[in-house]
């Protein structure tokens, strides 16, 4: 019996390499993915098409340089800080890695790699990019922004008054949106 799952995962690990390796060679990187997928659905069937568009395949960020590799599944990523050319990333289980990205090149890098699933990333400033999902508490007057998901992640970060300004009106206005469509 074949693992679905994991072919798949192969297929977009594999999908990624090529993106990275071809740049702007969009036309070809499709022509070989499209190829790909065929091949695959040929030797498993309609099986592929239910996996392909299968909601439970987890989108990771990807963060590679020289002999590293580290990959992270979006959700499990809480934040990531600037310490001058390096950045810190932290995830969900409290575990900080240090790597050597700035943070602009960071936030591309989700960016080109999440697509349009990227957009719970937000980058405050000039030192952190956050996932929104996290947010517990934005207090203004303290300078304070408590990233949690109320069990055992809690993190106390400080930015600066505009900053948490923007970020509270941001997160009132994803609300008043979602108000309204309902």
């Amino acid at each position: 019996m074949f693992d679905y799952k994991r072919i798949l995962s192969v297929m977009y690990d594999l999908q990624f390499c090529l993106t990275k390796a071809l740049g702007q060679c969009l036309f070809v990187h499709y022509i070989f993915i499209s190829y790909l997928r065929a091949a695959c659905a040929h030797f498993l069937g309609n099986n592929l098409y239910f996996c392909a568009n299968s909601t439970s395949r987890m989108s990771a960020i990807v963060i590679s340089k020289g002999t590293e590799l580290l990959r992270i599944p979006q959700e499990k990523l809480v934040y990531i800080s600037s310490e001058g050319n390096y950045s810190n990333v932290v995830t969900l289980d409290n575990r900080r890695r240090l790597v050597s990205f700035q943070l602009g090149q960071l936030e591309d890098l989700i960016g080109n790699q999440l697509g349009d699933d990227g957009s719970q990333f937000l980058r405050l400033g000039r030192g952190l990019i956050i996932n929104t999902e996290y947010i517990y508490v934005i207090d203004i007057a303290k300078q304070q922004l408590i990233l949690s998901d109320c069990a055992t992640c809690y993190h106390e970060l400080s930015a600066s008054r505009e900053v948490l300004i923007k970020l509270k009106a941001y997160i009132e206005s994803l609300r008043n949106y979602d108000d309204g469509q309902k």
